[in-house]
């Protein structure tokens, strides 16, 4: 079982790139290119693969373009070709993060741990050095609704420090 999301938040500062503030419940969980944050029950290992279930991953991609809507794509497209079960299900959003333009993507997948259906929210925006930035709320479908009002309020915490 997987605690639903504190609604009191604890701030964490990733090297000198950025901020963000997430539920009090989940824990760090840093990676080579990424760093995840999720609650206990809802994080581990597939086939050598870490996974989880409930929770955001932040990241950076390099990617040669120079405009947010064909990074995304670029982006959208390289999670599917990695996991063919991301599929996107509607047009990107616009939105903003760390006083930025951004986008919000709504995507689907079936999950690598459970087997069942999530929904996945991505938001991106630009670094001014061209990186990507992004961050992914990934719930099972049939929590979406409680936890997309959480990822609304992380990606609206994250401050950038480029």
């Amino acid at each position: 079982r997987v605690a639903p999301p504190s609604s009191r938040t604890r701030d964490y500062t990733e090297g000198n790139i950025f901020r963000i503030s997430v539920p009090s419940n989940w824990r760090e969980l840093p990676g080579s290119s990424a760093v995840t944050f999720a609650p206990d029950g809802a994080y581990g290992q597939v086939q050598g693969q870490s996974v989880f279930t409930h929770g955001v991953e932040v990241g950076i991609v390099r990617n040669e373009r120079h405009d947010l809507d064909t990074a995304t794509g670029d982006f959208v497209r390289s999670l599917a070709q990695s996991n063919p079960r991301v599929t996107q299900r509607a047009e990107p959003l616009p939105t903003a993060m760390a006083g930025r333009r951004a986008l919000q993507t709504p995507l689907d997948n079936v999950s690598d741990a459970t087997g069942d259906r999530e929904t996945i929210l991505l938001f991106t925006t630009r670094m001014r050095d061209g990186t990507l930035f992004y961050v992914i709320g990934v719930a099972p479908t049939t929590e979406f609704r409680d936890y997309e009002p959480v990822f609304q309020q992380v990606g609206r915490s994250i401050r950038l420090n480029d």
